[in-house]
């Protein structure tokens, strides 16, 4: 009786011993694999990332784990690889268009209700929910109001904005954003490396197939972009400084501007 009565202590106490040990080593685990995950997140190429996320939407993959690591990477990470306009712009405009396309590729319903889509808060980066409209007006135009035209600065900007955002407006990026609709330029991937050579090229590209210069009634006929977005153009006298640099009408001429119609019918999948 004594003995089997010692045998039940000594089984307790062993299997005791075993769970503690077990314990341990399931903490030491868990915090081991915190440890790799906070390592992977401080030390993650953004760069790389967003390039993961664009071409896994644009050939029709799963991008829940870029969508993921995007969401997680730290603000000191980003912001330590985001040092440059060039860099800002490369990695915001990459942001911009495939979110767009990933969201109404999953639900272009959304696309019902435009203002709606645009200004809701529908992903995080670096830990901040974010709206379309507080990437490309807020971080890419420089904290421009968007109803404004491009005049006015929002003086109520957020921190992350702050941090984030473009130091020097380029009106050469209208020509690279993609808001899902026919009229929008195409969809390209933007590389910091050679970012001004290819908004160069996107913004001759969209202006060769939508100017229209009809020398005999004196008139030149422009993207809306450059209506919604003048301030950023430069007004009226900046629309046509850039036709003349891309020699879309005589360095002489000087016609009245006309702004085109913009078509909103819904066209994803406008990928160069």
């Amino acid at each position: 009786m004594f003995n089997n009565y010692l045998k039940s202590i000594l089984t307790v106490v062993v299997i005791s011993h075993v769970s503690l040990l077990m314990a341990c080593t399931d903490v030491k685990q868990k915090e081991k694999l915190t440890t790799t995950a906070n390592y992977i997140q401080e030390n993650v190429d953004a760069f790389k990332l967003a390039e993961n996320f664009y071409f896994a939407v644009k050939n029709g993959e799963n991008a829940q784990t870029y969508i993921t690591q995007l969401e997680n990477i730290t603000k000191d990470n980003l912001e330590s690889q985001l040092q440059t306009n060039d860099q800002k712009k490369a990695f915001w405009i990459n942001i911009y268009n495939t979110y767009v396309q990933y969201l109404l590729t999953k639900n272009p319903e959304l696309y019902e209700d435009r203002s709606n889509f645009f200004t809701e808060e529908r992903f995080t980066i670096a830990g901040k929910k974010l709206s379309l409209d507080d990437v490309e007006h807020g971080i890419i135009r420089d904290s421009s109001v968007k109803l404004s035209m491009g005049h006015l600065k929002d003086p109520f900007a957020s921190k992350f904005e702050k941090k984030f955002r473009v130091s020097e407006k380029d009106w050469r990026v209208h020509f690279a954003l993609n808001c899902g609709a026919k009229s929008c330029p195409p969809v390209a991937f933007y590389k910091s490396e050679t970012i001004n050579e290819q908004l160069e090229k996107s913004s001759k590209t969209y202006l060769t197939k939508v100017v229209n210069y009809k020398k005999e009634v004196g008139k030149v006929y422009v993207p809306k972009l450059m209506d919604w977005f003048r301030g950023d153009f430069g007004g009226k006298d900046g629309a046509i400084k850039i036709l003349k640099n891309y020699q879309f009408i005589p360095e002489s001429a000087d016609p009245e501007v006309e702004f085109l119609d913009y078509n909103w019918e819904l066209d994803l999948k406008n990928y160069i």
